[in-house]
Parts: structure tokens; sequence; C-alpha cells
């Protein structure tokens, strides 16, 4: 845990979240975010409500406009994480620490450990009613994997790219996976297994050509 506290931002992902509520066999689908809070959902459920959603705000054509659009690219390696609901009680993320093994772009100095929310996972409540949060077509983080984090800093308080999946790619395997696994999604046509020291170099070079505009 020392290594932890050796440097710590928080890294949020936000954006718009259109959401279906599955309880007790039900399913109860809803433009936006329910108006009461995942606890009381959970009550309502009888103890365990499951909630499915679709999370998108921007789509990138290609990763050029990504890696522009993005104050923080990293590469790192997740070593745990832990589920937080949101202040406002309506959703769930998974904090991930990440140990950063190479910064492709941003201020933040390879072999820190940063703190990375992504979105969806299990919150259990004092009461011990359950909420689980379920991206639909995203391939959510795990411990011990290799991604590449594609992150948006708001002022001092770092926050993750307003988008799923598209702002995540695990490479630990020598190819690219893409988080979103929408079929429309143009990054998962272009880059779904293909390898990943060119993806990473073609990164590197995208970043390179934009600081010299």
């Amino acid at each position: 845990m020392a290594a932890f506290r050796r440097f710590c931002v928080t890294l949020r992902v936000i954006g718009t979240v259109f959401l279906a509520v599955l309880s007790a066999g039900d399913l109860v689908s809803a433009a936006q975010e329910p108006d009461h809070d995942l606890h009381e959902l959970a009550k309502q459920a009888g103890g365990k409500l499951v909630l499915s959603y679709t999370h998108r705000s921007t789509i990138y054509l290609d990763i050029e406009r990504l890696a522009l659009d993005s104050d923080l690219v990293v590469v790192g390696r997740t070593l745990g994480h832990r589920a937080r609901l949101r202040p406002d009680g309506k959703f769930v993320t998974k904090d991930f620490w990440v140990v950063a093994q190479s910064v492709l772009k941003g201020d933040v100095s390879g072999g820190h450990t940063i703190l990375v929310s992504l979105p969806g996972g299990s919150y259990m409540f004092p009461d011990r009613t359950y909420v689980y949060v379920k991206p639909n077509q995203y391939q959510q983080a795990e411990d011990g994997r290799i991604y590449v984090f594609f992150l948006k800093n708001k002022g001092s308080v770092y926050a993750g790219h307003p988008l799923v999946g598209t702002g995540l790619f695990d490479i630990t395997g020598g190819t690219v996976q893409p988080a979103d696994r929408w079929p429309s999604n143009p990054l998962l046509i272009k880059y779904k297994d293909k390898p990943a020291a060119g993806f990473l170099k073609e990164i590197e070079r995208v970043v390179a050509r934009s600081t010299k505009r």
C-alpha cells in the first residue's frame, strides 16, 4: 500500500448514461438516471438489483482525435480495485490502482501509481442490500492486466475521458482489445486484434505531431 501513496490522483469516467433496470425479473428502461438512488431501488427490488446501462457520449473516428482530445495517455498495469458508490448514490464505479508503466502523453511520471475510476461494478450497502451496475457492450477492466488509458484533466483534478470503452484498450496479450465492444465503434473495427506494438507507435506519432503544432 505504501506504493499507492506515492502518487495517487483520481481519474473518473463521466458522460451520458442510459439505463435499463432489471429487478425481480422485470425490465424497466429509462433514457436517464433514475429519480431515486440505487440504495432505494435495491430495497424496492427485494435487496438485490442489477442495473444494465448504455454509457456513450463521444464516438471518435480515429485514434488521433482521441489522443488529441486527451490530456493523459498512460500504459499501465491494474494492481487491484475497490467498488465506490458515487456521492449522489446513483452510480457505481470500480476504482483501480494502476502502475503507470509508460506515459505517452501528460504530466504523470512512469512508475507512479494512480487511481483510475471506471464505470460499473458491484456495491453492498451497510444493510447488505446489493447493486450490480453492468455496462452493455463494454469489457470491464480486470486486476493484473495491462491497458492503454485515455484520460482527460479537469483542472487540478483528473477525470477519466468522457466515454466508455474507446478510452480503454487491453494490450495484455500483445494485441489490442478495445473495451468498447459496440460493433459500430470505429476504433473497434480498426484496431481489434491488431499488434499492440504498432498501436502504441501510432499513438506516439500522433502525440508527437500534436506537440509540433
